[in-house]
């Protein structure tokens, strides 16, 4: 397969109009080529957006929103192990232990040695936990209104692009 150069502004010659900006000092617009219909961009940037100010803070301790994550899938799933809820998240299970580390050190989490498998830990939210997760889901449910009723999109649209999202993370869990 072979890829071509649509655009020759890495090192190419410059278009005419792309001359005529240069000449003129016109640098008003950013030319994006194909960008605009690649899709991992378009999520990319919408991801880039949406977490820019998402940190979230408890008892003066900030938390991402993957914190938020983990604390709403525990208090669904108590007794869930690493792995399990590494999948879940999208983390790798190195990469999430340090998180755990962090919201057992706040009391937010518990990590005790499984009955059943004595190599394993279950992961529980913890009463401190369970009312740091009623704040922050509040604030999450909040947040995503604002960023809903800022865009404009209709309930039955933010359905439709949930739906949408879903298939593409099945599908890419299914292509692994």
């Amino acid at each position: 397969m072979s890829i071509q150069l649509i655009n020759q502004g890495f090192g190419g010659k410059l278009t005419k109009e792309q001359r005529k900006r240069s000449a003129t000092g016109a640098q008003d617009a950013l030319e994006y080529g194909v960008l605009p219909r690649v899709l991992g961009r378009q999520l990319r940037m919408a991801h880039l957006h949406v977490v820019k100010d998402a940190a979230m803070e408890v008892d003066g301790t900030s938390l991402s929103h993957g914190s938020f994550e983990i604390l709403e899938l525990l208090s669904h799933n108590p007794g869930i192990g690493h792995s399990r809820l590494a999948t879940a998240i999208g983390l790798e299970k190195s990469s999430l232990v340090p998180v755990i580390v962090r919201l057992e050190c706040l009391a937010l989490v518990d990590r005790k040695l499984s009955p059943i498998d004595k190599r394993a830990n279950e992961l529980r939210i913890t009463a401190k936990g369970r009312k740091a997760l009623t704040r922050l889901r509040r604030y999450v449910l909040e947040r995503d209104a604002r960023l809903v009723s800022a865009i404009g999109m209709s309930e039955a649209e933010v359905e439709t692009l949930n739906r949408l999202l879903k298939q593409i993370t099945s599908a890419d869990a299914s292509h692994r």
